[in-house]
């Protein structure tokens, strides 16, 4: 005879109600006879716990036994007495863990409720404990703006899940956007000092957090890549070759001014206003 799904072998450093409501559903859902409930549970019962039930049916024949005294003597052994002043502590002092979901929270509440005999204010006091146990931030917020007297568990849950998920959202949408950077110089005047004056830098982070800070090879400043850069077209002033300024030349007798942008300020040369942001910002002119 084959049998519908399967239990496992119940070993006493197990759950016993676990494996007492498993059988008893196996028992229910294969059709089995009463007279054989005793015989099914015995099969299913590792050395040490036959051995176990042997000893608490004693002086009484293990086989002999009922399936009903059976099983009640291996629940008065597995049943711990409880007190519920301290599960009801437990209770009480739990609060939402950090990285706990809303979800998980209230099912471990539900859990640390079984012992605690709150019969009728069961769901009152799961809905407290619920909203006064969640950490600071707009989940907790959002609770606390309710109406008690028509606040729910499942309501609470739903509301804390629906700013928990806008909170993540809009944690996603800071990090993908560029952050803009306004940083001071030892000095805000002249022009003449390496690293002088204040400069602006735009920062992209991408998915690993890392930060571009490549230059453009022709005009030498950080907002744009070459293809993009205005200046691919110019002629450079010192060599008369296309396609770079005259400070980005590699002639060695070319004077550096390489050094009066290395922060960020761009050092044009006399042409109109750059269009990306950091030429419009630091359009500085230089005589030879």
């Amino acid at each position: 005879m084959s049998f519908i799904g399967n239990i496992p072998i119940f070993d006493i450093s197990q759950d016993w109600k676990i494996f007492k409501s498993r059988l008893e559903q196996f028992v229910k859902l294969n059709k089995i006879e009463a007279g054989d409930k005793s015989a099914v549970l015995l099969t299913h019962l590792s050395d040490e716990a036959y051995r176990l039930a042997r000893n608490l049916v004693y002086p009484s024949e293990l086989e002999a036994t009922t399936y009903e005294n059976l099983v009640k003597k291996l629940d008065d052994h597995f049943t711990p007495k409880r007190s519920s002043f301290a599960d009801r502590a437990k209770f009480y002092g739990a609060s939402k863990g950090d990285g706990e979901s809303v979800e998980t929270w209230a099912a471990r509440l539900r859990g640390l409720a079984v012992y605690c005999d709150f019969g009728s204010e069961l769901d009152t006091l799961l809905r407290d404990k619920f909203v006064l146990g969640m950490n600071d931030g707009p989940e907790r917020d959002r609770l606390f703006e309710m109406d008690l007297a028509t606040t729910t568990l499942a309501k609470a849950l739903e509301v804390a899940q629906q700013a928990a998920c806008a909170r993540q959202a809009k944690a996603v949408l800071v990090k993908q956007e560029p952050v803009y950077r306004m940083a001071a110089g030892n000095s805000g005047r002249g022009h003449g000092a390496s690293g002088s004056g204040s400069h602006f830098e735009a920062r992209q982070a991408d998915g690993a957090g890392s930060v571009n800070q490549r230059r453009c090879t022709l005009c030498g400043l950080k907002s744009h890549s070459e293809e993009k850069c205005r200046y691919k077209g110019y002629k450079c002033q010192k060599c008369g070759a296309k396609g770079h300024l005259k400070r980005m030349c590699s002639d060695k007798k070319v004077h550096n001014l390489h050094n009066l942008c290395s922060e960020g300020s761009a050092v044009m040369e006399d042409q109109d206003v750059h269009d990306c942001k950091e030429c419009n910002l630091f359009n500085l002119r230089v005589s030879n």
